[in-house]
């Protein structure tokens, strides 16, 4: 397993992202993007995902994957279900990092799946959903590489993360809960309260960006839609090597904290293996790694 979990509660892998209220007033609405269309984004979804799913919109709310979490505790839902908002006031991020961005300036949504059975290997989904996502954007011209385990890069610049947990409700049917943050527009403003280096989609794509936020929703949500279904029937074998080519620093020198004790394990980054854990060659040979924070040398 990547992570450990309690399966009575839910279970957490990677980071939600792009919240915290900006110092800049003048910052609050990226040009006066009017709120999300819960109906086109359901039109959208509809082109690329033929299974239903019952979509919702808010203008603001601390985080999409906390409400999707809270409901399926209390009772599994009945269909898929997809939330996006505007803006996220308490966005939760790993190893307590947060990504801010304006309203209007970031694709946020969470995706609720019901799941009548748990697959082998499932922490290993937060992978799997990488590469959706990124394939997904190659489909639009935009080439990303994968940070292990749940960042989508470019050049070495933070575009999204991905955020998944596995809820159990009081009768223990359990519910994949499964969140994106994507940069869409960077101010200035915004960028100078980011923790690390990041880019949106405008620096990539200055024509294609002008597709609205609900069409970007809509295709996004769909490659999860259609990994996750796949991911339960098949486990990670068909995503491994998928992963693997995206895999940045792939080759290069890196350290790695894996959350059990404060010290760096430094060695090369081979690959991810069948069940999703990070390899690298170190001096004393190969360890892999379920859990970690990786930094490149």
């Amino acid at each position: 397993m990547l992570n450990s979990f309690d399966r009575r509660n839910s279970m957490r892998f990677g980071d939600v992202i792009l919240a915290a209220t900006l110092d800049s007033a003048s910052d609050s609405v990226f040009a006066g993007a009017p709120p999300l269309a819960a109906a086109d984004i359901a039109q959208s979804l509809r082109r690329v995902f033929g299974g239903g799913c019952a979509v919702e919109a808010v203008n603001v709310t601390g985080s999409t994957n906390e409400d999707l979490v809270a409901r399926a505790r209390l009772q599994q839902p009945r269909e898929r279900l997809l939330l996006a908002a505007d803006f996220q006031t308490d966005g939760r991020g790993r190893l307590g990092r947060g990504w801010r961005a304006a309203p209007g300036g970031a694709l946020l949504f969470s995706v609720a799946i019901p799941v009548a059975q748990l697959p082998e290997l499932l922490p290993a989904i937060t992978l799997a959903c990488g590469v959706a996502l990124a394939e997904c954007l190659a489909d639009r011209g935009v080439a990303v590489q994968l940070k292990w385990p749940n960042d989508i890069r470019v050049r070495g610049c933070k575009l999204a993360g991905i955020l998944t947990e596995l809820v159990a409700d009081r009768n223990a049917r359990h519910t994949l809960v499964i969140g994106v943050g994507m940069n869409l527009h960077l101010r200035e403003a915004t960028r100078r309260l980011v923790e690390q280096p990041a880019i949106a989609l405008d620096q990539l794509l200055s024509a294609e960006v002008a597709l609205s936020r609900e069409v970007w929703i809509g295709r996004l949500a769909g490659a999860l839609f259609a990994t996750a279904g796949q991911f339960v029937r098949d486990g990670f074998y068909p995503f491994r090597a998928r992963f693997n080519r995206l895999l940045e620093a792939r080759g290069q020198m890196v350290d790695v904290i894996d959350g059990v004790d404060s010290a760096a394990v430094s060695g090369h980054v081979v690959e991810v293996d069948a069940r999703g854990r990070l390899v690298i060659e170190t001096v004393d040979g190969r360890r892999a790694f379920s859990a970690g924070d990786v930094s490149v040398r």
